[in-house]
């Protein structure tokens, strides 16, 4: 087949696939495949979007679900019910004095969920809570003594985890990272709460529709 009747072959293939994208997305995603079929290896499973966004997307939320995979696994050796159990004790610990509903939204959970985290880590005995002496109405919670050395063992544990995933890539292009998606952890950290009483439309609007 003569190599212009298939390059727009593969575009108008690629164009009904994804009829949003532009020129550029087709030859990125091009590259992309390319690149996997030259290794050997595939890139988000074989399946890769077509926008940048989406690919940016569908890398993080992966590497995500592979990160818990094997933390899960290494915190049943503690004795951690999930990730999120560590992100609880690490939250109390990490904060000043905290309130049960601080540490719930500082993880983005819901009232309900949060609260039954908090019961099994207390029935483990490995928080205690106290009166707050500015509200009468509501306590305190911190980590036991034992709480605390479950909690340092946990960093021990996920420390080598993240040696072991991230060994493949040098300090420079860590750090790259993080001052890339910094700005949006602050933003949407800083949101999320009060936008669980929004729609996504109305979300949309703020952030797409009035720039």
């Amino acid at each position: 087949m003569n190599k212009t009747a298939e390059l727009v072959n593969q575009w108008v293939a690629f164009e009904a696939e994804h009829p949003d994208s532009d020129l550029q997305d087709f030859f990125r995603y091009q590259l992309i495949m390319e690149r996997e079929n030259e290794n050997g290896q595939k890139f988000l499973g074989g399946i890769v979007p077509p926008m940048p966004d989406q690919i940016l997307a569908k890398v993080m939320g992966r590497i995500i679900k592979l990160y818990m995979l094997y933390a899960n696994k290494l915190l049943k050796d503690e004795d951690l019910g999930s990730f999120d159990e560590f992100l609880y004790l690490n939250n109390i610990e990490n904060l000043e004095k905290p309130k049960k509903i601080d540490v719930i939204n500082a993880n983005f959970n819901e009232l309900s969920s949060g609260l039954l985290i908090l019961e099994r880590l207390k029935k483990k005995n490995l928080l205690a809570d106290s009166p707050d002496p500015d509200d009468k109405r509501s306590r305190l919670i911190s980590l036991t003594t034992e709480g605390k050395e479950k909690l340092y063992n946990c960093y021990k544990l996920l420390g080598k985890l993240n040696q072991v995933i991230f060994k493949e890539m040098k300090a420079d292009d860590i750090l790259l990272c993080i001052k890339l998606l910094k700005p949006i952890e602050i933003k949407f950290s800083n949101q999320a709460i009060s936008d669980k009483k929004l729609n996504f439309d109305e979300v949309y609007k703020r952030e797409i529709e009035e720039e």
